[in-house]
């Protein structure tokens, strides 16, 4: 037999959704971007990838000054990740002994449960309330580091803000706060860095910034946190085209708020129109919906939108098993997405 330590073996894998090996799909099911960064990101690529026999910087310099100029923080607070799932892993590994707790709501990210199970983190869920919002503090005075993501998948709303608060307040040990969608939002929670002493703010380039498949993330925090943070991280843990990515991109902030604002746009002529279609629909701060039709089964119309090839996300969990997560597509795409739902409407 395998010498597979017991919590890893316990573990069921994380399942992301599906990348068709064909591009026949109208892919709304992963919360990508479905417009791509400007071309000006590609100039002096050329040199870079004459250099790929040379080690990357080992810390992302000019990565983390680039996004220390948009967050308003000096590279010194900034820790670069192979992807926001990269700065979980290691807040976990810097933070959390094997046998001690970690929280966080439910539902949620489901990644957060699987790399603690992995790490061998005793594990405490705290109940959203019955419309997934958080309305008191997320209370768990044994956690070593409790994961909150606002805004909050599968919902896509933020959390409410004082009850935050007094989490960040109350709490005994580390508070992450995963702000992978909040661009597409009016809201973020820099100012608690500031305000708090325990508290990391991680962000992702995947979702608002295009570059899903360069893997580029973020931890901001304290001079303090991030040293410590940074003993954890991989000694190369971004390659130098993900750097070079990064960095272009955060020169080109009008380009992208412009993207953002049509995504956002987008969202709520989504959310208007599966409404029309007999749909219930949560308002979303991100870049995807949450929707329960009241006509069929989710389940039944995940696999029906699929066999028309366009995909959407549906999830077991027990208290979202009616509901189907779709991301917000190009207004084209949308379009498409729709004409297919009222087709399967009028057929049932």
């Amino acid at each position: 037999m395998l010498p597979i330590r017991d919590c890893v073996q316990q573990t069921p894998g994380y399942v992301p959704g599906e990348q068709p090996q064909t591009t026949d799909y109208i892919k709304l099911n992963t919360n990508e971007n479905p417009y791509s960064p400007p071309d000006e990101i590609f100039n002096n690529l050329e040199e870079e990838l004459k250099k790929v026999r040379l080690y990357p910087d080992p810390v992302s310099t000019k990565l983390r000054q680039a996004a220390g100029e948009v967050f308003g923080f000096s590279y010194e607070n900034i820790l670069a990740g192979n992807g926001s799932d990269d700065i979980l892993n290691i807040a976990l590994r810097t933070f959390v002994n094997p046998g001690e707790t970690v929280a966080f709501l439910d539902p949620t990210y489901s990644l957060y449960e699987i790399i603690a199970k992995v790490h061998g983190a005793n594990i405490k869920t705290i109940p959203t309330n019955e419309n997934f919002e958080l309305d008191s503090p997320l209370i768990c005075p044994e956690a070593k580091l409790i994961f909150v993501a606002s805004p909050n998948p599968p919902l896509g709303k933020h959390l409410n803000r004082q009850s935050l608060q007094e989490t960040c307040e109350q709490a005994t040990g580390i508070i992450l706060i995963d702000e992978a969608y909040v661009d597409f939002s009016d809201e973020n929670h820099w100012d608690f860095i500031k305000q708090y002493n325990n508290v990391i703010v991680s962000r992702t380039m995947s979702k608002s910034y295009s570059l899903a498949g360069m893997r580029v993330g973020f931890a901001i925090s304290s001079v303090e946190i991030i040293e410590q943070m940074n003993k954890v991280r991989d000694s190369y843990n971004l390659d130098r085209i993900a750097q070079i990515f990064g960095a272009n991109c955060f020169q080109f902030q009008d380009y992208f708020k412009d993207i953002w604002q049509k995504v956002r746009n987008t969202r709520n002529r989504l959310t208007d129109s599966l409404r029309k279609l007999d749909f219930f629909v949560f308002d979303s701060d991100a870049n995807f919906v949450l929707a329960s039709p009241q006509w069929m089964e989710a389940s039944d119309l995940y696999t029906k939108l699929k066999e028309r090839k366009v995909l959407v996300r549906y999830f077991k969990h027990p208290r979202i098993s009616n509901y189907v997560r779709i991301t917000v597509g190009t207004d084209a795409e949308i379009d498409r997405l729709l004409e297919v739902i009222e087709q399967l409407k009028n057929e049932a």
